[in-house]
């Protein structure tokens, strides 16, 4: 049965995934007064940026994809940045407008709550002092995107900012920072009286990813499956080659980001998926009663450090500036909390794993930049991406799980799902986890490891970690998914994967419960029968097509719709044939809606941008071109299928459409030359007008990838069309 917090009553599901408003907006498009702290370029930054950009070449391929090359690490990062802001400028403005807890300014009172929350936070504050303090290659990095930024602007004057008429190179770091707050449990904000700031920046997080070793690769190169579940609009693909050294592909999301998240350099390559390490806490501070702004630590007295900030909040009249005094202790920024403590206080502390330091830009570039497992794991030794599962692949041979993250050495006398005592110096964190001291797999018997958002303890066959080795407070769960299950059975179960095989492998439409749910329907009809033969003849015609069904989802597949259907109704607690029941269900909804239940499964699954959606309330068909309105074989993530597809249905409509789930796919192989498929849902550019809006999604909904060109010689070859940054337009 699923989970019935996923339960509907039409086929299809609403899902709201990790950052899924981050993502598709929330923010308003109406124009907004620049930011008041921005300049106009003087002569001399237009002169550098302009000589900047004649040293760079960006090569756009048949699907748009920009592959950058450039003399230095720094200068390919500014004109990848200036090819992305070409595609989705507006898209990533407005994700660095949240980041920076300037939202509210845009689009009014109902972010207010989210700006606070990152003022709180110090956000700006810290992404500015982690920039300062950066090593100066990583500070080279952050000048180039500001440079891109604001270059694109200087070269379009046509495209009006909401807010940010210039970007700061520190402003590169306060996007990372996005894992920082990502990683904040549910129940840490409940404590600190944040339940909802939060709200459509988590749920269910099912992302995928497969390291395939030499014993278990058909041509001994080992390969990796990187497979994000995020908003299907969220990814951007790019390629970097720099003479210096920096040469990588893969992709970035939701308009943050300067460097792959996930993806390969020819030699290494690696994937993430989200874990749930506990890299929050939440401290009782114990306030002195004579001097609210000092609190007792141990046997001293320290003082409340104290700011003001002002939030500018739109209205209908104009904008308004409220002005904010926030207080933080050394443990972390202060908030107002609901029930209170024995000295009367109100006020609790959050910590949140290396918010302060930062440092995912620097390991993101180390990672680009290593040559094998060995530097690889030096790359990822700071541990300072907080909470992600990260795969390795590489030329060399090995492939390597671990379970990453910022994870603190705590105190176990103390209860750490609550609220501890901040006056205790026992309590202060100790160091951080070693990378040695993680859960992790290197080079297993069985030949592969994968991870789908499951723990640690379910990456392979017969050599994973145990549970009784590792403190209670590094996981906030056991957890084993559906789609680790069916991933463990693909790869366990075949002797050796071709890289074609890995290809059909990464969009597999099986249906892992489906036997056992059609087997149980099957014994409810004989009994019915033997009972009521009149009331069972309505269930023969439906029972054989489930029966002869290969229980995988296809567009042209009546049993799948009929499956997915039954799947999502609600058994009659009183019934003694609670699953014919939902069948019986099922076939009325269809019917009503499509006057059969005998209805394809792609006339209900579909793929279509959400920018092409209709206002809530209005009719789905005829609102835009049949060539951008596809079938879909795409599954709901809990039915543990590969091909992950969660969907939304708008009031008013038949079908469902794609919004979360298989957003990024990708393999690769690393024989004597790599080799590279990839695609995304949609397309690079987010111009509806562009080429590149929609031109992957042919082949995303075929369950089909592209050559993902990587080597120079093949990328020029390849090019159709190469131009100087601002000296020519994507079309």
């Amino acid at each position: 049965m699923p989970d019935p917090h996923f339960r509907q009553s039409r086929i299809g599901t609403l899902l709201l995934s990790t950052w899924w408003l981050f993502a598709l907006g929330g923010c308003s498009q109406l124009a907004a007064p620049p930011d008041d702290s921005t300049v106009a370029a003087t002569q001399s930054e237009r002169e550098r940026l302009h000589a900047l950009a004649e040293t760079v070449t960006i090569y756009r391929d048949a699907y748009g994809v920009p592959h950058v090359q450039g003399p230095t690490d720094a200068s390919v990062v500014f004109g990848a940045t200036y090819a992305r802001a070409e595609d989705e400028f507006h898209y990533m403005e407005q994700a660095y407008i949240k980041m920076l807890g300037r939202a509210a300014a845009v689009s009014g009172e109902d972010w207010l709550a989210w700006d606070r929350f990152l003022r709180r936070l110090q956000i700006e504050a810290h992404s500015e002092a982690e920039y300062h303090a950066a090593p100066a290659d990583v500070r080279a990095l952050c000048e180039a995107f500001a440079d891109g930024m604001n270059y694109f602007l200087l070269t379009h004057p046509e495209v009006e900012p909401r807010l940010l008429s210039r970007f700061e190179p520190w402003y590169a770091l306060a996007g990372y920072r996005l894992f920082h707050i990502s990683g904040i449990g549910g129940e840490t904000l409940e404590q600190i009286g944040e339940a909802g700031v939060l709200d459509g920046f988590t749920g269910y997080l099912a992302s995928t990813m497969w390291a395939i070793g030499p014993k278990k690769s058909a041509s001994g190169a080992p390969m990796l499956f990187i497979n994000p579940h995020i908003p299907l609009d969220a990814p951007y693909e790019f390629s970097l080659h720099s003479d210096e050294g920096l040469n990588v592909s893969g992709q970035v999301a939701y308009g943050i980001g300067i460097l792959p998240i996930s993806g390969h350099n020819g030699a290494t390559g690696w994937a993430v998926t989200a874990n749930e390490p506990d890299i929050a806490d939440v401290y009782r501070e114990a306030f002195d009663p004579e001097n609210p702004n000092r609190y007792r630590h141990g046997d001293r007295l320290l003082t409340v450090e104290q700011w003001r900030d002002r939030i500018d909040v739109r209205t209908a009249q104009g904008i308004r500036t409220d002005e904010q005094i926030f207080e933080k202790t050394h443990h972390g920024p202060l908030f107002e909390s609901d029930g209170g403590q024995s000295d009367g206080s109100p006020k609790l502390a959050l910590k949140v794993a290396k918010l302060p330091e930062g440092g995912i830009l620097e390991q993101f570039y180390a990672m680009s930049r290593a040559t094998d497992l060995a530097t690889f794991k030096a790359a990822i030794a700071p541990m300072s991406l907080t909470y992600n599962n990260i795969a390795y692949a590489g030329r060399d041979g090995h492939i390597f799980y671990v379970y990453g993250g910022a994870i603190p050495k705590r105190d176990p006398r103390f209860d750490w799902t609550k609220p501890v005592d901040g006056s205790d110096p026992a309590t202060d964190w100790g160091p951080f986890m070693t990378l040695a001291e993680l859960p992790q797999v290197e080079d297993p018997d069985a030949g592969y490891v994968q991870n789908s958002n499951s723990s640690p303890f379910f990456t392979t066959d017969d050599e994973n970690p145990s549970v009784e080795d590792f403190p209670a407070s590094m996981f906030r769960g056991e957890r084993d998914t559906g789609i680790a299950r069916r991933s463990r059975a693909l790869l366990g179960g075949a002797a050796t994967l071709s890289f074609e095989q890995l290809a059909e492998l990464a969009f597999d439409t099986y249906l892992p419960m489906a036997s056992d749910d059609v087997a149980a329907l099957r014994d409810e009809w004989r009994a019915l029968g033997a009972a009521h033969p009149d009331e069972a003849e309505v269930f023969e015609a439906p029972l054989e097509m489930l029966d002869t069904w290969d229980r995988r989802a296809a567009v042209d597949s009546v049993a799948t719709a009929l499956y997915l259907a039954f799947f999502h109704m609600d058994a009659e607690a009183s019934s003694p044939f609670p699953r014919l029941g939902r069948l019986k269900q099922a076939m009325d909804l269809l019917e009503g809606m499509f006057g059969d239940w005998r209805v394809p499964y792609g006339e209900i699954n579909r793929l279509r941008r959400a920018t092409a959606q209709p206002a809530a309330g209005e009719p789905v068909e005829g609102r835009d071109s049949p060539s951008r309105d596809l079938a879909s074989a795409g599954l709901p993530f809990y039915t543990g299928a590969i091909f992950t597809f969660n969907t939304e249905t708008p009031e008013g409509s038949r079908r469902s459409y794609g919004r979360h789930g298989h957003s990024y796919v990708s393999i690769v192989s690393f024989g004597s030359s790599t080799r590279a498929r990839s695609v995304l849902a949609y397309g690079q550019s987010r111009n509806p007008s562009s080429p590149h809006y929609f031109d992957q999604a042919p082949l995303y909904a075929a369950g089909k990838l592209r050559e993902a060109w990587f080597d120079l010689p093949s990328i020029r070859q390849q090019a159709i069309r190469a131009y100087r940054p601002g000296s020519s337009a994507p079309e």
